[in-house]
């Protein structure tokens, strides 16, 4: 992870470590050590907890560099509108966010506000189709509150599973039933096999099991 000048912004004395969990969608929940410095409140180290049964205090590339993104001076805060007359593509490759304006959160409000009303009033409120899945996990962000909200506009409803439900239909049609493998458990099996999959780059916390398995003597293919 790029070095941080967070990091020498307070004594140790000032810092604590407050254990979390990632929050992005991944089914791994990496256990995580987020260093605070306490007198500004800003996090200044984010590491692997290495008591995690299964990540084992190994973070993945997007979630090590976490502060990066958090602190960056490119993320956005606001709320941004078109600005009028500008249309998609017209401005050069680099002036991409000149095309934009900042709003308050109440313009932004309101302006999504009657455009749902005038959609809803002219094709009914079922024209409105959610499209989201996990992103974050969190209980607040994930199957709570915008539920709540597209229920009662009446919005559309539907399987809110973009990547997962394919994969587990399949499960069903083949198992009966939605069943994982708990990952400790390929350390002991005696043939594993990656069917179209590719692990290093999409389950890189099962790894290390079946280098275990490999180690001792079992099969892999």
């Amino acid at each position: 992870m790029a070095a941080n000048p967070l990091e020498t912004s307070a004594p140790s004395s000032a810092r604590k470590v407050v254990h979390a969990v990632c929050s992005h969608d991944c089914p791994d929940s990496c256990g995580v050590l987020v260093t605070v410095d306490e007198l500004t409140g800003r996090a200044v180290k984010v590491q692997g907890d290495p008591s995690h049964p299964v990540t084992r205090g190994f973070l993945c590339g997007k979630v090590a560099k976490y502060l990066d993104r958090v602190y960056s001076p490119d993320r956005l805060l606001y709320p941004m509108r078109r600005r009028k007359g500008v249309a998609k593509g017209s401005l050069p490759q680099g002036r991409e966010t000149e095309a934009f304006e900042r709003i308050s959160w109440d313009e932004a409000l309101d302006e999504i506000a009657a455009k749902l009303t005038k959609i809803a009033a002219e094709f009914g409120p079922e024209s409105v189709l959610p499209y989201s899945y996990a992103g974050t996990i969190g209980q607040l962000g994930y199957g709570s509150m915008d539920r709540r909200f597209f229920h009662r506009l009446g919005a559309s409803q539907l399987a809110r599973t973009i990547c997962a439900e394919a994969g587990g239909t399949a499960l069903k049609a083949v198992y009966g039933v939605k069943l994982g493998t708990v990952p400790q458990d390929f350390a002991h099996a005696g043939l594993v096999i990656a069917w179209g999959a590719n692990i290093h780059g999409n389950n890189v916390h099962l790894w290390p099991f079946i280098e275990e398995a490999r180690r001792k003597g079992r099969g892999w293919w």
